[in-house]
């Protein structure tokens, strides 16, 4: 696979994960990859984010990115098409739409959390046993960072959430202010009235 064509199938994926169809109008693998990567970039912050998490994973599971665009409901075109056909103008997701892509796979036995939400203001999944959760925290690439704790609104559902870094404070007392308790009384007295 050429360099322009993997990097047209990774952006092409990218969009297709979350529900943006790729536009597939150039002539060569180099400017469709000019072409989806402007799209790309046409997106919000949060869709870009959840494109590019979405579509590793699944090149993750895929084991390649053939086999990962291959498994798509709408399969990106391998060839490109011709270069006088009308663009395709890109759909975005509504927030439910996002949040039921993602919870598609989720089983069950692990509802989404009423209260708890995850960093992106998705609903966390809930594991039923502590056990379930450790083995989820097991597999996950960024142990160091996530913690496994009992879902404080659901007794004996349990979630991983990202350890909070602590937050360091700095007081710096300006010294030039003087507290209020200590301010001098002055009292301004009228000429003829004492």
């Amino acid at each position: 696979m050429t360099k322009g064509k993997r990097r047209a199938s990774r952006l092409a994926l990218y969009l297709s994960s979350i529900g943006i169809r790729p536009v597939l109008s150039a002539r060569s693998y180099k400017q469709l990859a000019t072409d989806l990567q402007a799209q790309y970039e046409a997106l919000e912050v949060g869709q870009r984010k959840l494109a590019r998490k979405t579509g590793r994973r699944l090149i993750k599971e895929a084991r390649s990115i053939a086999i990962a665009v291959a498994t798509l409901t709408n399969p990106v075109v391998q060839e490109t098409q011709a270069h006088n056909a009308p663009p395709i103008t890109p759909r975005t997701q509504s927030r439910e739409e996002q949040f039921k892509y993602i919870s598609r796979r989720w089983s069950a036995l692990t509802p989404p959390c009423p209260s708890c939400r995850m960093r992106n203001g998705f609903p966390k999944r809930s594991w039923p046993t502590r056990e379930w959760a450790d083995e989820v925290w097991g597999r996950q690439h960024d142990r160091d960072a996530l913690r496994v704790y009992e879902c404080p609104i659901q007794p004996g559902f349990w979630h991983l959430g990202h350890i909070r870094r602590p937050v360091t404070s700095v007081v710096v007392q300006n010294e030039h202010l003087v507290p209020p308790c200590q301010l001098p009384v002055i009292r301004y007295e009228t000429e003829g009235h004492s």
